[in-house]
């Protein structure tokens, strides 16, 4: 196997513990408006845009909702719950971070949130100088589950898929990181290992120091 020279990261719910206060704002947001909003409904939005959510939603809702409607409520509520509350970074962040860096590896940021929102996250939790770069969801055409977000990426770090490793927590960024023919380790958050998650990650781990030991 190839030496990994690239570790590209999701965000939402690898690096930070941001999955549950946004389902919180958005289920407040979702009742307010009328709608019901269960987890399970939340975790099929887990690790995509919200061009991708417009359209489950419409199929759950009906072709008349509209994401736009609720998404600035949405991030206001999410954004004051954040102030208030903090932001709390997943365990063996720091430690890989470290661990990447003695060993001279490439890393980067590839979330389907908004340019804003991974510049406010990392200053918030003083990780802004620990990534080269990263890329966001509003910078491709398509978002997770393809493939486009982690191609951007390694062309923007000048590798290949072979020498690159995406660390993601959700289906729907392993779906994106096998589209791109790269290998995976997932660190599950809200969702289990299904039998999907099992069959095509690289490895599956508890927490992001474990994934030290397969750089």
């Amino acid at each position: 196997m190839k030496k990994f020279e690239l570790v590209i990261f999701d965000m939402d719910g690898l690096l930070f513990d941001t999955e549950r206060p946004s389902f919180k704002a958005m289920r407040q947001v979702m009742e307010k408006q009328g709608y019901e909003f269960p987890m399970e409904t939340y975790k099929l939005l887990v690790g995509i845009s919200d061009r991708e959510s417009d359209v489950i939603l419409k199929e759950i809702y009906g072709q008349d909702f509209s994401i736009q409607q609720i998404l600035k409520e949405y991030k206001l509520t999410f954004r004051e719950m954040i102030n208030q509350e903090g932001i709390l970074i997943k365990q063996g962040t720091k430690e890989l971070l470290d661990a990447i860096d003695q060993k001279g590896i490439k890393k980067c940021i590839a979330s389907s949130s908004s340019r804003q929102t991974i510049e406010y996250y990392l200053a918030l939790a003083d990780l802004t100088d620990r990534f080269d770069f990263y890329v966001s969801g509003e910078e491709v055409e398509r978002g997770k589950p393809n493939p486009d977000i982690f191609q951007e990426a390694c062309r923007r770090a000048q590798e290949t898929s072979e020498t690159s490793l995406v660390l993601e927590d959700s289906l729907n960024g392993l779906r994106a990181a096998v589209g791109a023919g790269m290998k995976c380790i997932i660190v599950p958050d809200l969702i289990e290992p299904n039998a999907e998650m099992e069959k095509n990650a690289f490895k599956i781990v508890s927490d992001l120091e474990q994934v030290i030991q397969h750089l």
